[in-house]
């Protein structure tokens, strides 16, 4: 018994820290007025980390009651905008919520079996007040940047009216899912579905052409001439200058400079230094760069708001010739060469597959594979035959010269009745190898 009173003292003295588990814990708070959190999370890591994870989970919680509470009828039509970023614009929506929170008050914490609970409120009349403030000023912002936008399109500077569009979006994201009655032109219009609509419009207007839709590529190799992109104003024919242009691989790959801005010619150009795809049929994509039009601190809502508008684009066929490739093999077993080789059809395999051509004639191929390799006698024990084999294999550029790559395989062992089948036995043990480790970064060599 006296062993055992230590023990309890220690059990009540927890309990006793634990403290009695409060109303809030028990039952979600329901004062009128107020927006409620409560965040509960376990008791890991640090005790700053787990209460910050903690306050945010309480924060979230506040968050959420917000974005239902906005107009439902209005955040479901920006919602069947969005299509299939939906679910990400009501996630940006609950972020952005969070961090534009202001007034919240710290109610209580408390500490239970291997849990930490807090509970934060809000107070609604006051959250309410001060959005009013910000919802002023967001629309007075927005409608000043619609207005100079408008103007902008009136006399045909579409790249002006675009970023104006953009700027008065970024005036009001955080009230999106707001209806924004605002007096403009002699009438009243929703400000937000206007910037909307209107933005789509003018990206309605423009067209993105390629002037060179068809081009001619190879493995490993620059493009010779640029991919050009006609920049037009469907409504009057004429080029639009500094229009921002983002070109990727859709099929394929290769290293492209992927931003541009088209001149006053309406011309936006790129260069790929290098095809590194193998595909026969590569694809290119050129789109007007609507989302780098916001900067470098544009927040997660405007990026995701930029990407449902639906953009003009073109594309360019690249018909990729494959690199030519030349073997110079010498594999040999006891200084006699092999009447079939063992590691040229294993690599020659492997890189028709990845679309690469093979020839004899040195000045028709861009690169040269040269396999050496010898297997030596390793002496016999009881009947059984040891040979070791050596390889080395580089890969060199034709057209600089350069070794791009090269391996080597040293005293590799084979086993068998005779020294023929130990030597191919060892050759095998080099072609798993070559499977293994030595193909995929030869292959990776011949793109770079």
């Amino acid at each position: 018994m006296k062993k055992l009173f230590p023990l309890i003292l220690l059990l009540a003295g927890l309990a006793f820290a634990q403290g009695k588990k409060p109303a809030w814990v028990e039952k979600r708070p329901t004062t009128p007025g107020f927006y409620h959190g409560i965040g509960v999370v376990p008791v890991s890591g640090s005790a700053q980390e787990y209460m910050q994870r903690a306050k945010d989970a309480a924060l979230n919680d506040i968050a959420q009651q917000i974005v239902v509470s906005i107009d439902a009828s209005q955040r479901s039509k920006i919602s069947e905008q969005l299509g299939e970023l939906k679910e990400e614009f009501e996630s940006a929506v609950r972020t952005s919520t969070k961090a534009d929170l202001e007034g919240v008050e710290a109610v209580d914490t408390w500490t239970g079996e291997n849990q930490y609970w807090v509970y934060y409120r809000l107070d609604i009349q006051e959250y309410k007040r001060l959005q009013a403030e910000k919802l002023r000023k967001a629309t007075a912002l927005g409608l000043d940047f619609y207005s100079k936008a408008k103007a902008a399109e009136k006399n045909g500077s579409l790249s002006d009216a675009l970023q104006y569009f953009l700027q008065a979006l970024s005036s009001v994201e955080k009230f999106v899912n707001e209806t924004m009655e605002v007096q403009y032109g002699g009438g009243k219009i929703f400000l937000t579905n206007e910037i909307f609509s209107s933005l789509q419009s003018l990206l309605n207007q423009i067209e993105l052409k390629s002037k060179n839709p068809k081009v001619d590529a190879q493995v490993g190799k620059p493009l010779r001439t640029p991919l050009e992109v006609i920049v037009t104003n469907t409504a009057t024919s004429q080029p639009i200058a500094n229009f921002p242009v983002k070109f990727s691989f859709i099929r394929g790959s290769g290293d492209i400079v992927a931003l541009a801005k088209s001149d006053k010619n309406g011309i936006a150009a790129t260069q790929i230094a290098k095809v590194t795809g193998t595909e026969k049929l590569q694809l290119v994509k050129a789109e007007a760069n609507v989302a780098g039009m916001l900067g470098e601190n544009a927040s997660p809502l405007l990026t995701m708001l930029a990407k449902s508008f639906t953009v003009p684009d073109t594309r360019f066929t690249l018909n990729v010739v494959s690199l030519t490739i030349m073997f110079e093999t010498e594999e040999t077993l006891l200084g006699n060469r092999l009447k079939l080789p063992r590691i040229e059809p294993l690599l020659k395999n492997s890189l028709a597959a990845s679309g690469f051509t093979f020839v004899d004639d040195p000045a028709k191929a861009n690169m040269l594979v040269t396999i050496k390799s010898n297997g030596r006698d390793g002496g016999e024990y009881q009947g059984l035959y040891s040979v070791y084999v050596d390889a080395n294999i580089s890969v060199t550029d034709l057209n600089s010269g350069e070794e791009v790559y090269k391996t080597s395989f040293n005293n590799v062992k084979g086993v068998s009745i005779n020294y023929e089948k130990a030597g191919m036995k060892a050759y095998d043990e080099i072609a798993e190898s070559l499977q293994k480790k030595v193909i995929p970064k030869i292959l990776e060599s011949l793109k770079k």
